[in-house]
Order: structure tokens, then sequence, then C-alpha cells
């Protein structure tokens, strides 16, 4: 018998060392390479809004209740993004995905302000009205309230004008000249009217309330023929009137420095390894699913109303809230016996500086993920587990 047994066994082991196959040498599978267009629509103040929608080349979606939307499988390049949402003011981009050799989640952020606010022109006398700024959630020293006067010969009797705050050049569809390059957005007018053929006959004010000492480094442009151009204004105290002598579009310029600073963060997997080596079949890996991040995370406070100023200005260029998303990297492959497949991924972070007048407030921005597949070979050694 003991024989007999010792014979089977080593029949047995010669015959599985001859059947198994040399799993150092299993070819690994390849992962496709994936791209997706994420991110979020909030309104000024920083919360999300739900049901806005987000259209990409002309393919469009609903925001979640967080104001948060995906595309996937987006091709590499450029593409045309616009978000809009009852009330609100529509805005468009282009969005570059790049074509790296990574998979990648391309963010965007975007603030949408409130629609313009319309104004009746009296029947006898100058019209009056005002108009207050919006700002981020708790930063509320940062508004400026902006007083509409309109003479009571500048328009015929029963017109309406529209008043709408700009937030920045972009909303304005340009960039301004050299001169402003050097300057951000404090708060811009639009100043329109219902009626596509009216002239003014007489200039609107525009009085701004601002702090006495920023009202003292402010410029007023007006945007003429596809330039910006000086506009006429004068200053009094904490108070900053403009001319508005067409319907146009003013903006106060005032004297920043804005810096930045790269760096990337790695991002959380639920699962980032899926290994083969002690398998007794095929592993199917379907996904790999992410956190990260949306938006920008704001650590100062508008403890007085430059710094508030500060603060609103960082919101608009960057984003005015932050929120944690969850991702999805499709995967689909199938890891035969011998091989493992490893997943890592980082985000871009850009820490953002925003200093006048001696007073500086700062802030980290969110961006663009980048997220690396690797599958290579493992030894096999007979388990069977």
């Amino acid at each position: 018998m003991y024989a007999f047994l010792g014979v089977a066994l080593a029949t047995s082991l010669a015959g599985c060392s001859d059947d198994d196959p040399d799993y150092s040498k299993v070819t690994p599978p390849t992962v496709g390479i994936s791209h997706s267009i994420s991110g979020r629509v909030t309104s000024m103040d920083g919360n999300g809004l739900s049901a806005a929608t987000v259209s990409m080349d002309g393919t469009s979606t609903q925001t979640n209740a967080d104001g948060t939307f995906v595309f996937e499988g987006v091709a590499a390049g450029n593409h045309t993004l616009s978000a809009s949402a009852s009330g609100k003011q529509t805005k468009e981009t282009t969005v570059n995905v790049p074509a790296d050799g990574n998979g990648s989640n391309v963010v965007w952020n975007v603030s949408l302000p409130n629609k313009g606010t319309t104004i009746e022109i009296a029947t006898d006398g100058d019209t009056e009205a005002s108009v207050t700024s919006e700002t981020i959630k708790g930063n509320d020293k940062g508004a400026v309230t902006v007083d509409v006067t309109v003479p009571e010969t500048a328009l015929p009797e029963g017109s309406s004008i529209i008043i709408t705050p700009i937030y920045t050049l972009d909303e304005v569809g340009t960039r301004a000249n050299t001169r402003a390059t050097e300057s951000v957005v404090l708060i811009g007018t639009s100043v329109a009217c219902t009626d596509a053929n009216a002239v003014l006959a007489s200039p609107i004010q525009l009085t701004y309330d601002v702090d006495a000492e920023v009202a003292q480094s402010i410029t007023a442009q007006k945007y003429v023929d596809g330039q910006w151009v000086e506009a006429e204004f004068t200053v009094e105290g904490d108070q900053v009137t403009v001319f508005a002598d067409q319907f146009t579009s003013y903006t106060l310029l005032f004297g920043a420095d804005v810096t930045s600073s790269s760096s990337s963060t790695a991002l959380a997997f639920g699962q980032d390894l899926w290994d083969n080596l002690y398998g007794s079949g095929d592993v199917t890996v379907s996904s790999a699913s992410f956190t990260y991040h949306i938006g920008t995370e704001i650590t100062s406070s508008g403890t007085n109303r430059i710094t508030a100023y500060l603060i609103e200005i960082l919101a608009r260029i960057a984003g005015a809230n932050v929120t944690t998303a969850t991702g999805s990297y499709p995967i689909n492959v199938t890891l035969p016996i011998g091989t493992a497949l490893h997943v890592t991924g980082t985000q871009q972070v850009t820490t953002l500086t925003v200093s006048a007048l001696n007073r500086s407030v700062s802030g980290k921005q969110y961006g663009d993920v980048a997220v690396v597949t690797t599958t290579y070979n493992r030894e096999h050694n007979g388990g069977s587990n």
C-alpha cells in the first residue's frame, strides 16, 4: 500500500508540473484610455443648482441635487460647454481634454449670476433704483450696491432699462486692454434698454458704494466697439459715480495681484489593486471608483470690506465652494491567472492668493483628475483558492 501510494503521488506531482503553464509569461490585458468631463454648477453664493442644464457639443444633461454633473466617454480635444438655469445668466466655455496617454476627468466649476433687473422709467421726474451684487455665503461685506439715476430727459416715458451686475470681464465676452489687464473687476454693470433703437439723451448715473480706500484706486472703463476705453467717473469719499452715456457695459477696475502655485494630491480609490496571483480562474474588472473634489476651498474670511472684496474676486476666478464627488473610471478587462492590475490617480491643486492694499486672501482650487492603469505578470504557484 505504501509503495502504491508513493507511485500515485509521484505521478500526480509530475502531471501537475507538466500541465501547469508558465504563468510568468501570461500576456496581461491592455486597459483602454477613457476621458470624462465633470463639474458643478452653483449660484454666486456657492450653493449647488439642482436641475440646471449643462450642454457639451449639443448633448445636454441635468445637474444632480448638489449641482454636480458628468459626461462620460469624452474624446480628447476641445469641447464647448454651457450651463444654464432658470432665472440665471447662461455661461459658456471651451474645455480641452488632453491626449497625453493617460485617462482623465476634466473638471469645470461654474457660478451663474442672476439675470438683470428691469427698471421702468418714471412718468415724471428722475428714475431711481438700487441693485446689489451677489456674494458667496457668509461674505456679505463683499457686496457692492449701485444706485441708478436716470434723468427725466434721458429716455422717453414708458421705456425700460435692464441693469445687470458684471463680475468678470469674460461675461462681456472679451478681456480688457493692456492697462486693464493689470487690474481685476471689483464690480461692473451692464446697462441695456428693452427698446433696441433707444439712444440716451443724457447720461445715466451709476453710483457705487465702496470702501473709501478702494475708491481712491479705482479705474472706470466702458466697452465700446469691441474695446475697453476709459469712462467718465468721479470719486467722492466712498462713492464712485460712473456716467453711462450709452447702452453698454461699465466696470470698476481694482488693482490687485493674483499669484498661484500648482501641486497635486493622490486620489482615494475604493479598490486600487486586482491581483490574480492565486486565482483558479479569470478575474473580471469593470471599473474603479474614486473620490475627488470640485470647486475651491477659501481659507480666508472677510473681516473687513477690502478683505471681503478680495474673497469675492478669488471666488469669481476659481469657484465659490468645494464639494466631494465620486467618480468611476471604466476598466472593462479580464485578468487571466498570473496577472494583476493596479490603478493610481492624482488631482491638480492650485493655490491662489489675491492681494491688494496690504491685505491678501488665499484658497485651494481643485482641478483636473489623471488616472493611470498598469497591468503586469505574476508567477502562479498552482494554488486553487
